[in-house]
């Protein structure tokens, strides 16, 4: 009897390993859970007191074991090499926040050339940059000067027309 519950127990482990690497829509996972749930009921039916606890006590220790080794090798075998992304999906060079050239803006006047809200674009020195204001809204087509410029942060402030 001890057989066969200790091995209903290896099933669903074994199962549960399967399903790690093999996608069933579920169908491994629930025979793994049948095959354990099987070998709990069939321990605590031959001695609930003696070998019960040891399935409960293996099964608490090795079913997050097994799919925590699944997952750790999953990314090692073809399957995983081939829907896992690697490394970054960006360039560390892309991801730095300050762009050159931008402390030169500081005094010089532009458009805006879209609604700022109090963020939008402006075109300054013949460049189309994101700017901000200090919170006031400021209307599409009117001058603009910048006041100062945080990393890749350009702060701009309505300047009257004329």
């Amino acid at each position: 009897m001890i057989y066969w519950t200790f091995g209903l127990l290896a099933l669903g482990l074994v199962l549960i390993l399967v399903e790690v690497f093999i996608p069933s829509m579920g169908i491994l996972g629930t025979l793994a859970a049948i095959s354990i749930v099987s070998g709990g009921v069939l321990a605590y039916t031959s001695d609930p007191n003696g070998i019960f606890v040891g399935y409960v006590i293996t099964s608490i220790v090795f079913i997050p074991l097994m799919i925590f080794t699944g997952l750790k090798i999953l990314p090692k075998t073809p399957i995983g090499r081939s829907i896992m992304l690697t490394g970054f999906s960006f360039n560390s060079a892309e991801a730095q926040a300050t762009e050159s050239g931008l402390e030169e803006l500081v005094g010089m006047s532009g458009e805006t050339y879209t609604y700022l809200r109090p963020a939008g674009i402006a075109l300054i020195n013949d460049r189309r940059l994101d700017v901000v204001t200090q919170g006031e809204m400021v209307d599409k087509g009117r001058p603009v000067r910048v006041i100062k410029v945080e990393g890749n942060r350009i702060v701009v402030e309505a300047i009257a027309e004329g």
